[in-house]
C-alpha cells in the first residue's frame, strides 16, 4: 500500500513539474511560427520585386513581346500587393496584442496606486 502511495505521489509530482515545460514548448512553438510565417512572406515579397525587375529586363532586351510583358506583369503585380497586405495584417496584429499589454499594464499600474491609496488611508485613519 505505501509503494503504490509512493508511485502515485511520484507521479503527481512529475506531472506538476513537467506539464508547465510541455505547455511553454506549445507556446514558443507557436510564435515562432508566426515570426516563421512572416519571414516567408518577406522573402516572398523580396522575391517578387526580383522577378518584376527581371521581367522589365527581359521586356527592354526584346525577350518578350509587349502583351506577354504586360500580361506577367499584371499577373506578378497582383502576386505582390497580396504579399504586402499579408504582411501588413501581421503586422496590425503585432501592433494590437502591443497596444492591449500596455493597456493592460496600465491598468494594472492604476489598481496598484489606488490600492496603496486605500491603504495609505486605512493607516492614517489608525493614528
Amino acid at each position: 500500500m505505501l509503494i503504490v502511495f509512493l508511485v502515485v505521489i511520484s507521479m503527481l509530482v512529475f506531472t506538476v513539474i513537467v506539464y508547465p515545460l510541455v505547455k511553454g514548448v506549445k507556446d514558443t512553438a507557436k510564435k515562432s511560427s508566426v515570426k516563421d510565417q512572416f519571414d516567408q512572406l518577406l522573402l516572398q515579397k523580396e522575391s517578387s520585386y526580383l522577378d518584376l525587375k527581371e521581367l522589365e529586363l527581359d521586356y527592354r532586351i526584346g525577350k518578350l513581346s509587349q502583351p506577354d510583358y504586360e500580361r506577367l506583369r499584371s499577373k506578378l503585380e497582383r502576386t505582390s500587393v497580396a504579399l504586402l497586405k499579408e504582411i501588413e495584417q501581421l503586422e496590425q496584429g503585432k501592433h494590437r496584442e502591443r497596444d492591449i499589454r500596455e493597456e493592460i499594464d496600465k491598468e494594472i499600474e492604476e489598481e496598484a496606486l489606488r490600492m496603496r491609496q486605500i491603504k495609505n488611508r486605512g493607516k492614517g485613519e489608525k493614528e
